[in-house]
């Protein structure tokens, strides 16, 4: 996907915004069930955009088979047969600063082969969930249960076992259908605007 494809998505990318893709040359939309087979986060846009962010030198942020991977839009672009811009509506320019500072700080994260639920090592939607929980758990003051139970982040995501592994997981469709998030921009002009659940 380049050309104008590419420029007509890079109009519409913002920080904070989650990019699902998907691949059909890669064994990974194969082996991942759904319609999207990759999430990453985007972290930066060039100038003019915005100059107050501190992140140098990359747009993206994703965990693939060479772990934490920073990407830049055109990256993820040709490498892509369809791309679609996710905004989580409950995420404020405040919030979503903390969600890309959490993100960045799993740069030394390694690819979860396993596919488990937790910050030792990372899968692609997971870099995702897991700076949402982190933003909202050092944001704000929590109950005692809220520890307990970890009920924390702002994304609200069904971690049913679509995929069948035996154990929560959260795929790339698990973001694309989640409650609070809008289509913002879809290569091929079908969800532009909807919610998850429409889009479902």
């Amino acid at each position: 996907m380049k050309g104008k494809q590419y420029h007509d998505g890079y109009k519409f990318l913002r920080p904070g915004q989650i990019i699902l893709t998907v691949d059909k040359k890669k064994l990974t939309s194969l082996l991942i069930p759904g319609q999207m087979s990759h999430a990453a986060l985007c972290v930066f846009k060039r100038a003019p955009y915005d100059q107050t962010l501190s992140v140098d030198a990359f747009e993206v942020a994703e965990m693939t088979h060479s772990d934490f991977t920073r990407s830049d839009f055109f990256d993820i672009c040709k490498e892509s047969d369809r791309v679609v811009l996710m905004q989580c509506i409950d995420w404020d320019h405040d919030y979503t600063r903390r969600v890309i500072d959490a993100c960045l700080g799993f740069q030394n994260a390694t690819y979860d082969v396993e596919f488990d639920l937790g910050i030792k090592a990372l899968y692609c939607s997971e870099l995702i969930y897991q700076a949402d929980w982190l933003a909202d758990f050092e944001s704000r003051p929590a109950s005692f249960d809220e520890v307990l139970f970890g009920k924390f982040g702002r994304l609200q995501v069904d971690l049913s076992d679509l995929a069948g592994l035996g154990r929560e997981y959260l795929s790339p469709d698990g973001l694309l259908f989640a409650k609070n998030v809008r289509c913002v921009w879809d290569s091929e002009g079908k969800w532009q605007g909807l919610l998850g659940p429409e889009i479902e």
